[in-house]
């Protein structure tokens, strides 16, 4: 791999590009953007809750995953209260979003400590972006909510779950603030970065702060280190899910079930 190849959606840059100390601003940049892409209301600030760290993450030697129970998540705190929780994945299945709401639950319920008042929770809102199609549909952004199946009543905007399918992602079809972050994370090989990055910055000035936390990382040898030892078992773990989804289409096909069906399995 050579540095114009680094992979803009593992974990571990990601994390680094958005839950470093000086990151606080490109962090509230990219969960504005994909509010302004749903028409909702912006943050003017927020604090990190899972700080990166590298020293850390280079002491725990993790050779070859994240120790068990450790999340590579990002988690933050807005002005008014709100937990914005953003998750990167590369592979997944029809039961990913049950997944996705157990987790936004999981982080619900510890709003609210013993003896506190419902009045003490607060919106908890979840951003996932998919190196994987979740749906047959065209959306590349799509957000869900609780509302009244009759009149579209929205219950409440506690629960708001944000899914970004990258590879559905194509330039101009969505709003300019996250078309900008969608076209940094999704250049392949191929593309004249430079050139790219050059336009997404006269774009998006702040797309010039980007550039640089990347040559940053791209340069730190640590961090380098860490980022490889996170990419085979990434690769890994996508190909082994390619592989189970294979080998169940066909064992679909042999039980006499229709392509329709053995997708919505």
């Amino acid at each position: 791999m050579t540095v114009n190849n680094l992979n803009r959606i593992n974990d571990y840059f990601v994390r680094y590009l958005f839950a470093s100390e000086d990151s606080k601003l490109l962090l509230l940049d990219f969960i504005n953007s994909a509010m302004i892409n749903m028409e909702m209301k912006t943050f003017r600030s927020l604090e990190i809750l899972t700080p990166f760290n590298y020293k850390e993450n280079n002491e725990d030697k993790e050779t070859i995953a994240p120790k068990a129970g450790r999340r590579l998540d990002i988690k933050c705190i807005t002005q008014n209260g709100t937990v914005v929780i953003i998750e990167i994945q590369l592979q997944g299945n029809s039961r990913f979003p049950e997944r996705i709401l157990y987790y936004w639950a999981s982080n619900y319920s510890k709003l609210l400590k013993h003896g506190e008042k419902y009045d003490a929770l607060t919106p908890v809102i979840s951003i996932n972006m998919l190196d994987f199609n979740l749906d047959d549909r065209n959306n590349v952004h799509s957000c869900y909510m609780i509302y009244d199946t009759s009149n579209k009543k929205l219950l409440t905007d506690h629960l708001q779950i944000h899914i970004i399918e990258l590879k559905k992602f194509k330039s101009n079809l969505i709003k300019y603030y996250l078309n900008c972050w969608l076209t940094f994370f999704t250049m392949k090989d191929k593309d004249d970065k430079e050139a790219i990055m050059s336009e997404l910055v006269k774009e998006k000035p702040i797309m010039e702060e980007i550039q640089r936390k990347y040559n940053n990382f791209i340069k730190n040898r640590l961090m380098m280190n860490e980022y490889d030892k996170r990419q085979p078992y990434l690769y890994g773990n996508q190909i082994m899910l390619e592989e189970e989804r294979k080998l169940g289409i066909k064992e679909g096909f042999k039980t006499g079930l229709t392509v329709d069906e053995i997708n919505k399995l």
